[in-house]
């Protein structure tokens, strides 16, 4: 048994490591230990909206949550500063403020935008990777309607996030009464947008894009981007060379691992994701985890999970467990506690945001949209915000990350009250 006091570092506050935080620090007391979580930001970002942001339909304020206001009164330490360098071998983090050490160490550094080494693409478009990101792209869609000339928009990528900024960035020219000048393209290298995504589901938002006037274009690849000097560029395509011209080109073709130096190095895949065991734990170092984007764990099919919120948030679940039982047990290290349940979790619902009110989903084998798919989003937001606003107390919310009977007969109830509640706020 070992009373030393434990210090749990967890470096990255998106959606895994906020989410982790604050559901770990009720079972970590000021004798038993220490949660350490930081940042380079002061915020939370709820990146899944950004693209509502880029579209002018929120303000930065409105997808940024204070991390001090949502850690109030708990036993959580924030340092807000960038990760420099992980020494595994010495229990250390270095950042660019200070150095510190740990006994448990979670990485939830997310990711980086991927340009698959195109010659242009990073120089000549935009990404679309944080909230500042979506800032600059607003300010560039909003010059682009001020102007009287037409304009072409070109979304490179036609993943999750290229999908939600096309639709929203669709409602926003549409509200300007300019759509005859200004023009939305969304180019995939692959067969088809939503790569992955259940077939039923991507009929659909084909269809609400179509209905948007967006052209999708397919099985087409960008091999370069040129600026022409005039504030525009032309992408070069992989069909027999062809061009596009275009007035403002944002790039959300792929994502790779952040860029954080591990000293000794660890094994990572090509786009630098961690490479974990199935207990999201580097083999080496037992005492290292790692969650959400940068997390490379396979499913019992040998794929790896898609960077999506709801992986990162049910990796985070599972390892709120799991460090519970060390911190109560009160181990003198990882590798004494015996890990006898790997993370799995079988994606149920999957949903998208097409628009400033528009939703698409696919609830277990139902395809929704319309006020059915928003009230899904809406309480899914809901949920989120109350179970780490709660440190994981709020059984009713919690309840919606469980794969339980009672968790999803909770959830149901918890859906029925709040679809109830919205129906009594129209109606006053």
């Amino acid at each position: 048994m070992s009373t030393s006091k434990k210090r749990i570092d967890i470096l990255g506050a998106g959606y895994g490591g906020i989410f982790l935080a604050t559901n770990i620090a009720r079972y970590v007391t000021e004798k038993s230990g220490e949660v350490i979580l930081i940042d380079r930001n002061p915020y939370h970002q709820l990146l899944q909206e950004i693209h509502l942001v880029a579209a002018g339909f929120r303000t930065a304020n409105e997808v940024k949550i204070p991390i001090l206001t949502l850690i109030d009164r708990m036993n959580i330490k924030f340092i807000q500063s960038a990760v420099k360098q992980i020494m595994p071998d010495k229990n250390l983090v270095v950042l660019e403020s200070t150095e510190i050490n740990y006994d448990l160490l979670i990485v939830c550094l997310g990711a980086s935008t991927k340009y698959f080494n195109i010659k242009g693409a990073r120089e000549n478009t935009l990404p679309l990777r944080s909230i500042s990101d979506a800032s600059l792209v607003c300010d560039k869609v909003r010059a682009l309607i001020k102007s009287n000339k037409k304009h072409n928009i070109i979304i490179v990528g036609g993943g999750a996030t290229g999908v939600s900024l096309g639709g929203a960035l669709s409602d926003f020219v549409k509200e300007s009464k300019k759509l005859d000048r200004l023009s939305i393209t969304i180019i995939e290298a692959l067969p088809t947008i939503l790569s992955g995504w259940d077939e039923r589901l991507v009929k659909k938002v084909n269809e609400v894009l179509h209905e948007k006037g967006i052209r999708i274009v397919t099985s087409t690849a960008v091999t370069r981007v040129e600026n022409d000097g005039g504030g525009g560029g032309n992408i070069y395509l992989s069909d027999s060379g062809s061009k596009i011209h275009s007035s403002l080109t944002i790039w959300t073709a792929g994502v790779k691992g952040y860029d954080i130096p591990i000293n000794p190095e660890v094994e990572k895949t090509k786009d630098g994701k961690i490479i974990l065991n199935e207990f999201c734990q580097i083999g080496r170092y037992p005492n290292i985890f790692s969650i959400g984007d940068i997390a490379a764990v396979k499913d019992d099919n040998g794929k790896l999970y898609p960077p999506l919120a709801q992986i990162a948030v049910r990796e985070a679940k599972y390892l709120s467990k799991l460090i519970s039982k060390y911190v109560i047990a009160d181990r003198a290290d990882l590798s004494s506690l015996p890990l006898d349940e790997k993370f799995e979790y079988n994606i149920k619902v999957q949903l998208i945001s097409l628009g400033n009110d528009d939703y698409v989903g696919l609830l277990n084998i139902h395809v929704i949209s319309g006020n059915l798919a928003k009230l899904v989003e809406e309480f899914s937001m809901n949920a989120y915000i109350k179970t780490l606003e709660s440190g994981g107390r709020d059984i009713m919310n919690t309840s919606l990350y469980g794969d339980d009977i009672f968790s999803h007969l909770v959830s149901g109830i918890t859906f029925a009250r709040f679809t109830f509640m919205k129906w009594l706020d129209k109606k006053t």
